[in-house]
């Protein structure tokens, strides 16, 4: 018997002695890695019905002969990498891409969309410099107070985007109490001939601030832009969760001294300098049922009036005709690039979004269904999607997109009334 029990004894001290081994604990696998890789390949195929006869058409595809039916195939490679030494990192993430289809093909060899180095002085100090995406204010599917930004796309808001070139400094501080972080970040978006043209062709090193505060359980954040390049502007945002299940947000963005470009029916142009105000209310909740609802009204201080639009497109009709004068054709792509030709160019809209993630039982399968609206002309976008993740390192994605409202509207006086989008993206 006490042999028995020493046998025992000794086979579970040995067990216990492998467990030790194969549990122990090694830091080094948690060990920040001095490099990182990634990137993906996307191949995406879109068909568009197309109005063959609008004047956006032409205004669109100038010379081309009318088509109803269009297929476009886009190939893109995304590549991002990070370096780590110390206090200081390094990354960059660039893009290659080829898009095709029987009226225009464009190839981008390469472009960095953003990257530069970062130097952390301390816990709460950085410097940063390069090229960047700041992503300010807290609308989803527009940002009045994205003074430093390239517009998001309201279609797609989480599509990826270019930064601009820039050098910025930011302090974060926590505290107990009411008051529990303070920020502050500051930057400078140098522009010229060369620089940024985009966001300015002027000489001028276009300062910027943002102002972050977390007091109350509320998000607040005050930004400025320097006169520059682009008027001098102010604003701030906010969020706060009301309850775990519904947060509310707001932006507020006043711009001074902007330039305003107007035409009337008959073609005649005037350009004025105006102080303008752009605000943002929005709410998100997540049902029991767990569909998350994103919605916002929109009001574009420098957009155009439902009238002013008519007006635009009564021009456009003349000026794009087929017997128009060059001069005249002219003239309308010129007053299309001075605003009337951005994405949403009204004054007032409302967005809203119901998304669920495996509807159905739908294993690693996500729906949603997105609705724009242009208040003042009636005019819609609606957009069903799908997804689904269940392959690795793989996503699929298709939707379709469609326009409608009354004539001579914004959304029905596109040059596509429908589009259908499919895509395969593979990550590494």
């Amino acid at each position: 018997m006490k042999t028995a029990f020493v046998t025992i004894l000794l086979a579970l001290a040995a067990m216990a002695a492998n467990a030790e081994e194969e549990f122990k604990f090694d830091a080094s696998e948690f060990d920040k890695k001095p490099f990182e890789f990634n990137g993906y390949l996307e191949q995406k195929l879109e068909t568009l019905k197309l109005r063959g006869d609008s004047p956006a058409y032409r205004l669109t595809y100038p010379g081309e002969s009318a088509q109803d039916w269009l297929l476009r195939s886009t190939s893109t490679l995304e590549l991002s990498g990070k370096a780590y030494y110390k206090s200081l990192t390094a990354d960059v993430r660039a893009q290659a891409s080829y898009q095709g289809d029987d009226l225009v093909n464009t190839t981008n060899y390469g472009q960095v969309m953003e990257g530069g180095l970062r130097w952390s002085a301390g816990t709460d100090l950085s410097f940063d410099i390069g090229k960047r995406v700041q992503r300010w204010g807290k609308g989803y599917a527009w940002s009045p107070v994205g003074f430093v930004e390239r517009p998001k796309d309201p279609a797609d808001p989480t599509a990826s985007r270019e930064g601009f070139v820039m050098a910025s400094g930011e302090w974060t501080r926590s505290f107990s109490g009411p008051l529990s972080t303070l920020g502050f970040t500051g930057m400078v978006v140098p522009t010229n001939d060369n620089l940024n043209t985009d966001f300015g062709r002027e000489a001028d090193l276009n300062p910027a601030a943002k102002l972050y505060l977390l007091a109350f359980d509320t998000d607040f954040d005050l930004m400025w832009r320097g006169q520059g390049a682009k008027p001098e502007a102010f604003g701030l945002d906010f969020s706060r969760n009301l309850t775990p299940a519904l947060e509310v947000h707001g932006e507020w963005a006043r711009t001074l001294d902007a330039p305003r470009n107007t035409v009337s029916a008959s073609g005649l142009t005037r350009s004025t300098q105006v102080n303008f105000n752009s605000w943002l209310l929005g709410l998100r909740y997540l049902t029991r049922s767990e569909i998350t609802w994103i919605a916002e009204y929109y009001r574009n201080g420098a957009g155009y009036s439902a009238d002013q639009l008519d007006d635009y497109y009564t021009f456009l009709d003349r000026a794009m005709a087929p017997e128009a004068s060059p001069t005249l054709s002219s003239k309308a792509r010129t007053v299309a690039q001075s605003g009337y030709g951005k994405a949403n160019p009204g004054q007032d809209y409302l967005y809203l979004k119901a998304s669920v993630s495996e509807p159905f039982d739908w294993v690693y399968g996500a729906a949603s269904l997105t609705t724009m609206t242009n208040l003042q002309d009636g005019s819609w976008q609606i957009q069903p999607e799908v997804s689904y993740t269940g392959f690795a390192n793989w996503e699929l994605r298709g939707r379709v997109v469609f326009f409608g409202g009354q004539p001579d509207a914004e959304f029905t006086t596109k040059a596509s009334s429908a589009r259908l989008e499919v895509y395969a993206r593979y990550f590494f």
